[in-house]
């Protein structure tokens, strides 16, 4: 009540009137620099406005120098050129992933690749999983719902830009990382090297044209082997001649290294770019999750930056340099590495006592929205989970992913029953146990052989999601001092440790006779292409150790970065605590918008599960 007549007061005065100062104050202008301070958000301040402004500009300008649209209709595949023999020729497999049909050629085998849908129907449906489905599934705050999703939106848009770019960079980095294990113009490898890859008294010589039995496969020497590629196209890049000889070896080298054409500094846009730009923006939402109602909007633009490039680096180091499998959800280097990126980065910029707030919490009106967005994720799901897979395995992928809703969407809402003790469903659950599933099944998706795990894989997702909201997520704010507002904990976090440890189950009892020959197709109803989908294929636990490293790592490097993006969103500004969670703080509001109940305060000794918690 006290505040409501302060803010009254305030807006009783008129430009140039006296302000007289407190009995705090000193002077007249210690207690104007009060009022604006509790009367203008810091992050709609002009200055902020024009950092954000400034931004946008940068990434247009960015665009303009850099980025250029695939050329449409595209060139028709090559032939055979004088100087190159396309039986001889090494079409290693590239380290960049690709959907099904996708080459920058038409005519080609992987052209006639066999898909679900054209890739202009992925995009859609992935785009309004990113930009509509998610940012409305975090509009359940009562007096937030206008900046939760519209501050989504904003942080969606800023993130696919500069995804877009980030997620070419790293396949320009990991070429740079495979040069650098060939060390002269010999292309021999270091004895430091060959003892990391175990292959002793060896000399590398790269060999574009080589004969089939020729070849040797395995992680490391396919490393090599890609590397070749990468110098190729640094020599293309300079001999037009060469790309004219050899243009087999041209398309290939584009596919191997991840461009589109032989053009320097120059980056490419399509549906696939985009699409990688949006894989890229889901963590940074994830992690936006962790915060919404805490931070003003420019520190936002701190962590979009950060986040991307903290997950480029982390999807890097773990997909190309370690090779490890993640299926294409990415249960772990997106959700994993979003959830705990967003715990470390909110345990240091947001004000301390925000879930004190009585705003921090829904209302039947926006709980109805936030779970018509969460719905919408769950309809979305398969096309999201789907799009990288392998051509025979896309079909599974989205069934897989659609049995596992099925079972988070029954098992989380029973365990909602038991675990509020009163045998009543929580909003909260319906809201994010339902989709615990699809990122619980995101690492085995394409591996997964019967539907009973599929339905069980997503029923332990539902299952963790409400056990972490109802016990963990109190555990975090009363021990550990970390609270999150919309749940991603409950939702992404825990939900994405079952997929890491379900891929690390998966993957262990695989051998050399799953993996090859016959007997693959005694183990999976569709003959899965083991060379799309795993880097180590040894059979001998390889594939399985590197997915148990993975895990520890995404979280090690999640917690460093955002505890870094925390720190220094919080030395540009800092939201007070009495704008949190209120609209009015950053919106032109409606008449009705204090028109509810007034709100009562929290019970000390009671959590109200759904969305306010109370020490």
């Amino acid at each position: 009540m006290a505040a409501t007549e302060e803010k009254a007061d305030f807006e009783d005065y008129q430009v140039g009137d006296y302000i007289p100062p407190a009995p705090m104050f000193q002077d007249l202008k210690q207690a104007r620099v009060d009022r604006d301070r509790k009367h203008r958000p810091p992050g709609l301040k002009m200055s902020d406005t024009l950092v954000m402004l400034f931004v946008q500009v940068f990434l247009m300008v960015i665009y303009g120098i850099f980025v250029t649209q695939d050329s449409v209709p595209k060139k028709l595949y090559p032939t055979a050129g004088p100087g190159e023999n396309p039986e001889l020729i090494d079409f290693v497999q590239p380290f960049k992933r690709y959907p099904p049909g996708f080459d920058n050629f038409f005519g080609s085998a992987r052209n006639d690749e066999i898909k679900l849908q054209e890739h202009y129907s992925s995009f859609m449906q992935i785009s309004i999983f990113v930009f509509l489905s998610l940012p409305w599934s975090f509009s359940f705050l009562r007096k937030f719902s206008y900046s939760s999703s519209t501050f989504a939106l904003f942080t969606a848009c800023v993130s696919i830009q500069f995804g877009i770019i980030v997620m070419q960079l790293v396949d320009r980095v990991h070429c740079l990382f495979l040069e650098g294990l060939l060390q002269d113009k010999q292309y021999d490898i270091s004895p430091a090297t060959l003892s990391t890859l175990g292959v002793p008294n060896f000399e590398y010589a790269c060999a574009i044209q080589r004969p089939f039995e020729e070849i040797e496969d395995g992680f490391g020497l396919r490393q090599l082997r890609q590397g070749c590629y990468c110098r190729m196209w640094t020599q293309m890049s300079k001999d037009s001649k060469l790309r004219q000889e050899t243009p087999l070896i041209a398309a290939h080298t584009l596919l191997v290294t991840g461009h589109r054409n032989f053009a320097d500094n120059s980056f490419s846009l399509s549906f696939m770019d985009i699409i990688d730009g949006m894989y890229a923006t889901v963590p940074t939402l994830i992690s936006f999750g962790m915060v919404v109602g805490k931070m003003a909007p420019v520190q936002n633009v701190v962590l979009v930056f950060m986040n991307v490039m903290a997950y480029a680096f982390n999807y890097w180091v773990c997909i190309y340099v370690i090779g490890a499998f993640d299926g294409t959800g990415g249960s772990v280097t997106t959700h994993m590495f979003g959830a705990f990126f967003g715990a470390a980065c909110t345990a240091v910029a947001s004000p301390k006592g925000a879930h004190l707030d009585p705003d921090c919490k829904g209302r039947y009106q926006s709980d109805i929205f936030s779970l018509f967005g969460s719905l919408m994720i769950w309809a979305y799901y398969p096309s999201y989970n789907s799009f990288y897979a392998p051509p025979e395995a896309q079909q599974a992928v989205a069934i897989n992913t659609y049995l596992a809703l099925l079972g988070s969407s029954v098992a989380g809402l029973t365990a909602s029953a038991i675990f509020t003790g009163n045998l009543k469903l929580s909003i909260f659950d319906a809201q994010r146990s339902s989709i615990a599933g699809g990122v619980a099944i995101g690492s085995v998706a394409n591996v997964v052989a019967e539907p009973w795990q599929a339905l069980l894989i997503g029923a332990i997702g539902g299952v963790v999601c409400s056990f972490s909201g109802h016990f963990i997520r109190l555990f975090c704010i009363n021990s550990l001092g970390v609270h999150d507002t919309v749940g991603v904990m409950s939702m992404h976090g825990w939900p994405g440790i079952v997929g890491w440890i379900s891929g690390v189950l998966f993957l262990l009892p695989l051998d050399h006779d799953t993996l090859s020959g016959d007997n693959q197709s005694k183990n999976l109803p569709y003959l899965l292409p083991w060379e799309n989908v795993l880097q180590h294929r040894k059979g001998q636990g390889d594939a399985a150790m590197a997915q148990i490293i993975i895990g520890p790592m995404t979280i090690a490097i999640a917690l460093v970065t955002g505890l870094v993006a925390g720190t220094v969103a919080k030395k540009i500004t800092t939201l007070d605590r009495h704008l949190m969670f209120k609209d009015d703080s950053f919106f032109h509001v409606p008449d009705d918008y204090n028109s509810e109940t007034k709100t009562e305060k929290p019970d000390k000794e009671k959590v109200d599960d759904d969305h306010e918690v109370a020490v």
